[in-house]
This record gives C-alpha cells, structure tokens and sequence, in this order.
C-alpha cells in the first residue's frame, strides 16, 4: 500500500526525477485551454442570439459585425504572431506567460462589456460598441492562444511531451467546449429574461475570470528556455515579417501540413452542420438519439485518446496521420450507404476517433516544422508559423460549408423544413459522407511528402531540448536533423 500511494505522489508530483515534465507540468501547461475554449464558445455561440434576440439588433447589423470580425480575425494572427517572436525575454517579466497575464483580463472585461448594451440605444451605437469589444476580445484572445501555443512547444520541448500535451489538451479544450455549447441552450432558448441572462452570464463569466487566474498562475518562464535565442531587435517588424514569411512558404514540411490541414482536416473543421442535416432530413432520427451519437461519440474518443498518444509516439505525427486516414475516409463513406441508428452511431464513433489522431498529431508536428526552421536560421519564429497557419487555415471551414451548401442545393433542397425528395436526401449524404472521403483521401497526398519522418522527429526533439531545456543541470548535446 505504501508503495502505492508513493507512485500515485510521483505520478502527480511537481518535477520529474530526471528534468523532464511531469504529468501535473503537462496538466498545467494543458489547462489554460479550459476558460480559452469557453469564452470562444461563448463568443461565437451565445453573443449572436443574444444581440438579436435580446438587445434587438438587427441580424443584418450582426452578420456584417462577424463579417469584419472575420476578417480581422485572420489578418491579426501572424502580425501578433510575429511581435510576440520579437519581443525579447527578461527575467523580470518573462514573455510567453508575461503576454497570457496581460491578456486574459482583456478578454474577461471585454466578455463582460459586451453583456451591458442596452436596447434603448441607437442601432448604430449597439453596432459600434460590439464591433469595438469584439476588436478588443479578439485581438487579446489571439494573442493569448498563440502565447500559449508558443510556450508548450518550449516547455516541452520533447516530441513525447507534446504528444501527452496534446492528448490532456483533449480533454481539456472538449469539457470546455461542452459547458459552452450548454449555457446558450440554457440560456437563450424559450422564454429571455434580461436580467436573469445577464446575471447568469455575468456568473459565468467570472466564472471563467477565475479559470483563468488559475491557469496563468502555475506557468513560469524559465530562463532555460530561451537560453540560446537569438538576440534581436523589438523594431524593424516589416524587415522580419518579410523574411519570415519567406522562409515559412519555402519550408517543404509547412507547406505539406498546410496542404494536409486544408484537405484531410477540412471535413472535420466542419461536420457538425452535415452531421444535423442527416439526423434531421435523412434519418429523422429524435432530438434524443441524435445527441446520444453526438455524446457516444465523444465519450469514445475520451477512453481512445491516450492510446492515439501512444501510437504517435510510436510510429511518429506523419506516420500516424497517414495510418489514420483511411479508416477516418472509409467511415465518412460508411454515412452514404448506413440505414439505421446503430449503423449511424459506429460509423460516427469511427469518425470522431481517428480524426482525432490529426488534431493530437498537430501540436508535436508543428513544433517540429518551427524546430526545424530554427535550425536552419538560428531564430525561433514560433509566433509567426502559428500565426500563418491559423491565418491559411481559418477560412477551411467557410470554403467546406459553401460546397456543402451548394451541393445539397443543387439536389433540390428546400429550406424551411418539411420533407425532401429522395434526391435532396441523396445529396446530403454525399455532403456528409462522400465528399470528406474524397477530401481525407487528398489529404494524404501531402503527408506522403512531408520530410518530417520519424527519424527526424527524434533528432529535432533532441535538438529543441538542447536548446530550450537543461537536463541534469548540463545541456544535452543536440543531433543533427537527417531525415
């Protein structure tokens, strides 16, 4: 028993015995994903309903506030993406966490503010005061994911800490996510009392508030960490986004994850709205059996996760990518041809499982792609990889809903509910299960390319840990990247 309960206190213990992170590092380094995700959720879901229903704007007003929200959304990422990459690490304030502390009561107060518009207000004023919180939100909100983004891949700086990273991160970002998508329904839904909605939310929010006291508090900037970057000047940005962006799009292995990312991770960045269609117009399943599949599916991917970690961490990110293509494609496929409800649920069961291969394979291979390149020049430009591949990969999920839209369309659907023709029903299944299949199966071209071999993963890791790590007190010698 004794020596029970001694292995559970090292499993959670602070340090590792030999340097490296141990499993509450990883969960700290995981959990800032939790109030992250919620206020996205938050945002996107709630806020729309809430301006129109509530506050009385007109959705015109709200689309072409999403609209410009958009668009700011996508050109901010790689130019925060690359000041953060400039600004210089000092003991006193740090950095990556520096920019998480100063950015998460931004994201807090903004979050509030948005609550208090009044529908008395000119249409233009409510219009305008969204527009700016928005601006606000979404700016500190980019800043703090690429921060964070930035500091797991220094903080782990091993290939099979990522992985494990990535596999908490899992759960983290989806429990999140669920209690978001809960309180609009909550909330928003019947009978709006504004008062009680904006207590509510206002609960929530400091709910969060307190999430993210509690997720920034742990994380630390190490002086090991950045030990060997580059000295570099805070100015001369356009000199460096040039450069930068340069090398980015002559970087084989970007290139290769971002043609993977736009089509074998399309599908996924938008199968919840195919997936309604044919729970509704198709199968005509209930309220009821469509959110068991929809919960089954995840509970299931919950218990597979770890063994996907494993996995990566066996055979590699690239490896693993591939080997999970095609059971992802041929479950999409099994949609077009499935009859009844058990059918359904296993074929979506397949789906969500080792789609989710790519989302944990992500982070180590991205980490990788930004060792490899600081390698190369001597610089790390974690910021502006992660800002140039949200920047390309943001509008995945638009360009999936437009041929999705524009397919069902062609098929005859007709908006406003009621029953479809055979052929409209037929057209949705395509959407929802032939298209993704076509779209997975072009995925795996790129990776086919990728110089991001496992063997290479190996020396990288060995690489990024000389650099930003000190094991035993001494700094490891670093391999050389041979793919």
């Amino acid at each position: 028993m004794a020596r029970f309960i001694d292995q559970v206190k090292a499993l959670w213990s602070k340090e590792s015995p030999d340097g490296r992170l141990s499993n509450r590092a990883k969960l700290n380094l995981a959990f800032p994903l939790m109030p992250s995700s919620i206020s996205n959720v938050l945002i996107h879901n709630a806020y729309i309903k809430y301006y129109s229903d509530i506050i009385g704007l007109d959705v015109r007003f709200v689309g072409i506030i999403y609209l410009v929200f958009g668009i700011w959304n996508a050109v901010n990422d790689p130019m925060l993406g690359v000041f953060i990459d400039r600004f210089r690490y000092t003991e006193k304030r740090g950095k990556y966490v520096y920019f998480m502390r100063v950015t998460a009561p931004l994201i807090v107060l903004s979050s509030f503010g948005m609550l208090f518009a009044q529908p008395s207000w000119n249409e233009w004023v409510i219009f305008g005061v969204f527009l700016a919180l928005l601006f606000i939100f979404d700016t500190a909100q980019t800043a703090y994911g690429i921060a964070l983004s930035s500091y797991i891949l220094v903080a782990a700086p091993s290939k099979d800490e990522r992985v494990d990273v990535s596999v908490l991160v899992t759960y983290i970002a989806n429990i999140g996510g669920f209690f978001g998508t809960i309180i609009p329904t909550l909330l928003l839904v019947g009978e709006n009392n504004k008062q009680l909605t904006i207590l509510l939310f206002g609960g929530v929010l400091l709910l969060n508030s307190v999430l993210y006291f509690l997720a920034v508090r742990s994380l630390k900037d190490k002086a090991e960490m950045y030990q060997r970057d580059v000295e570099s000047s805070e100015g001369a940005l356009g000199r460096f986004i040039g450069a930068g962006i340069k090398e980015a799009f002559t970087s084989r292995a970007f290139l290769m994850y971002v043609l993977f990312q736009v089509l074998g991770r399309g599908p996924m960045m938008f199968y919840f709205t195919p997936f309604l269609y044919l729970m509704d117009h198709v199968f005509q399943f209930n309220g009821g059996q469509a959110t068991f599949i929809d919960v089954s599916s995840g509970l299931v991917m919950f218990v597979a996760a770890p063994f996907l970690g494993r996995l990566i961490k066996k055979i590699g990110t690239k490896n693993s990518i591939l080997v999970s293509s095609i059971p992802s494609a041929l479950a999409f496929l099994a949609l077009v041809f499935a009859q009844n409800f058990w059918q359904v649920m296993l074929a979506y069961w397949a789906i969500i499982s080792f789609q989710q291969v790519g989302s944990l394979a992500g982070s180590p291979m991205m980490g990788a792609i930004i060792d490899e390149d600081e390698q190369k020049s001597g610089a790390r430009k974690a910021g502006l990889f992660l800002g140039l591949n949200a920047l390309i990969t943001i509008p995945i999920s638009g360009i999936q809903a437009s041929i999705f839209t524009a397919l069902i369309s062609n098929y005859g659907f007709v908006s406003g509910g009621g029953e479809q023709t055979a052929r409209a029903m037929q057209g949705i299944r395509i959407g929802a299960g032939l298209i993704p299949f076509v779209f997975i199966l072009l995925g795996m071209l790129p990776m086919f390319f990728s110089p991001i071999t496992l063997k290479k993963e190996h020396a990288l890791s060995a690489f990024s840990e000389e650099r930003h790590r000190l094991l035993n007190g001494q700094a490891q010698p670093a391999q050389a990247a041979e793919g």
